[in-house]
């Protein structure tokens, strides 16, 4: 009997490991960035291509301040029980929307009328658990 719940138990977590490799590698497919139980900083150059990024168990800042673009960008980012900070150059205005679960977002936008600002930085966002804070620099 003790054998045949060694057994179920070993099928259960190989089940339940499985299962977790399939989401990361979900996750790994689609965003360009994962960070994992980690903290990282990325730091944009001037004509370097916005990636989407995912955290998880971690923290991430994302500086775009050198980063120069003529038209609008987007950036989909994913976090999961971690802290993210997104820094724009200040002639950007930032729209940001998307999936919020028990999360704190703080946009934190220029002084300078937003009106006026003619590139746009649209972020999509899906957070679980998270702290995210997005600021004009």
């Amino acid at each position: 009997m003790k054998k045949k719940r060694l057994l179920v138990l070993g099928a259960a977590i190989g089940g339940g490991a499985y299962y977790a490799y399939k989401k990361i590698q979900k996750m790994t497919d689609a965003f360009s960035k994962v960070v994992m139980f980690n903290s990282e900083d990325i730091k944009y150059e001037q004509d370097q291509e916005i990636e989407d990024a995912a955290v998880v168990f971690g923290n991430l800042d994302i500086d775009l301040t050198d980063i120069e673009i003529e038209d609008g960008a987007t950036i989909k980012v994913l976090a999961l029980f971690s802290n993210l900070t997104i820094k724009v150059p200040q002639e950007w205005k930032i729209v940001a929307e998307g999936n919020n679960k028990a999360s704190n977002i703080e946009i934190d936008t220029s002084e300078e009328d937003e009106e006026n600002k003619d590139i746009t930085l649209n972020i999509e966002y899906d957070v679980h658990f998270s702290n995210i804070n997005i600021s004009n620099e």
